[in-house]
């Protein structure tokens, strides 16, 4: 999966500049916060990354604990790799995963052992039409 890590940092990095954001490492501060994406008016995103092997897998599971409380200026953006094809880039707002729908954003709590508590996003032919509203292209102005 760290494969998948870097070529999603380096997918989503490369997307963010040819549209115009600069990006900022992440500095010491918030677990679950990939890096910072700042607009040419200089509005500032926190973006969480999560890579997802859509052959293997069906959802991904966001940790709670990493993600931290979502909020306006926090993204989680969901990178879906399939062998031979361009990567699909979904940018969720994560106040998106507080308001779970049931059918393509769940919320699973895990009483006693919060660590495990977390976000799934299932994707899935019948759903793609809802989370396509979250690919990049539908949603990069949000950033400015």
């Amino acid at each position: 999966m760290e494969e998948f890590q870097k070529q999603a940092e380096n997918t989503l990095k490369s997307e963010m500049t040819n549209a115009g954001f600069e990006i900022i490492p992440k500095e010491n501060g918030r677990e679950g916060v990939d890096f910072l994406v700042k607009s040419p008016n200089g509005k500032l995103s926190e973006v969480f990354l999560q890579p997802m092997d859509l052959i293997a897998q069906q959802s991904s599971k966001v940790p709670k604990e990493k993600l931290g409380e979502p909020r306006e200026n926090l993204w989680v953006a969901l990178i879906g790799f399939i062998p031979d094809k361009e990567p699909l880039i979904f940018l969720i707002p994560s106040e998106t995963l507080a308001k779970p729908d049931n059918f393509v954003f769940f919320e699973n709590n895990v009483g006693m052992h919060t660590y495990l508590s977390n976000w799934e996003i299932k994707v899935f032919s019948k759903g793609m039409e809802k989370l396509g509203e979250y690919i990049i292209y539908n949603q990069i102005e949000n950033f400015k």
